[in-house]
């Protein structure tokens, strides 16, 4: 796109967002304290993580969108949708169980896959190198994660198979099941554009398909709206989630979490 076109406005998004930020500021000091006492201080650490990684992802795009960087915006608005699916299988799993259980998992088990899956890239180079390692992918789990020694080889496998987007998507799915297309949360309307953007992040010839079609369409710079848009409503919903589960320990944080659900209810985002 050439400079002479004018930039994207994007005010508006920003205003709200701006608003929703604001709540961070005056629930983060009490949040902090819950972190290190209380009942399930890896659950607040946790969610606090997915607010600040959010919060960083949903800023690039929002810049990306104003330079009218269509392609990498795509891309990271897809990270961030990973970002939420994780989030909210940890979030149900807290609502369910009242305990840090969900937290520990994530900690701990979500290395194995991240863990597993480096392995596996670095045997597969070495093989192509001739440095081929003695070590299998699950005994180098075991060597640089702490703990990891005292599970078997199916059981590694069976701990990181559960951050699977595929299972993930499913164990979403079962809590969520609308009983009509009236009443679809806003959650199961954004699972679609994962595997829609999936060509955005590995390079496929569909991601240009895409591009041209929404550029020939006239709708490019809709379509960044949009992106600039759901951005700021899946960070602000992380915030909210995470607030709701706060209120339940502490009932300081009920103000800030009333002033995120008007804020989103506002664009027609995830209300609780």
């Amino acid at each position: 796109m050439g400079n002479d076109k004018p930039l994207l406005d994007i005010s508006l998004v920003r205003q709200r967002d701006s608003g929703i930020d604001q709540t961070v500021e005056e629930f983060m000091p009490l949040a902090l304290k819950f972190t290190k006492q209380g009942p399930i201080p890896k659950t607040f650490r946790v969610f606090l993580s997915f607010i600040a990684s959010t919060e960083f992802i949903k800023n690039g795009i929002l810049d990306l969108a104003e330079t009218e960087n269509v392609y990498a915006a795509k891309i990271l608005f897809r990270a961030l949708i990973e970002h939420l699916l994780r989030f909210q299988y940890v979030w149900f799993r807290v609502c369910e169980e009242k305990s840090d259980a969900a937290a520990e998992d994530y900690l701990k088990h979500g290395l194995f896959k991240e863990a597993l899956q480096i392995a596996r890239s670095w045997k597969r180079v070495a093989k192509i190198l001739g440095r081929d390692s003695r070590l299998t992918a699950h005994e180098a789990v075991r060597e640089v994660i702490r703990g990891a020694a005292d599970y078997s080889n199916r059981e590694i496998d069976e701990q990181a198979s559960q951050f699977e987007y595929t299972k993930i998507i499913e164990y979403i799915f079962e809590k969520m099941k609308p009983g009509g297309v009236e009443e679809i949360p806003f959650l199961l309307r954004i699972i679609p554009n994962y595997g829609d953007l999936s060509c955005f992040v590995h390079g496929a010839p569909g991601a240009m398909n895409v591009m041209a079609s929404l550029e020939r369409e006239g709708k490019l710079m809709a379509d960044l709206l949009n992106v600039a848009e759901l951005a700021s409503q899946i960070a602000g919903s992380i915030k909210m989630f995470s607030l709701l589960t706060f209120c339940q320990y502490d009932l300081k944080f009920s103000s800030p979490y009333l002033k995120v659900v008007k804020l989103l209810r506002s664009v027609g985002g995830p209300s609780k």
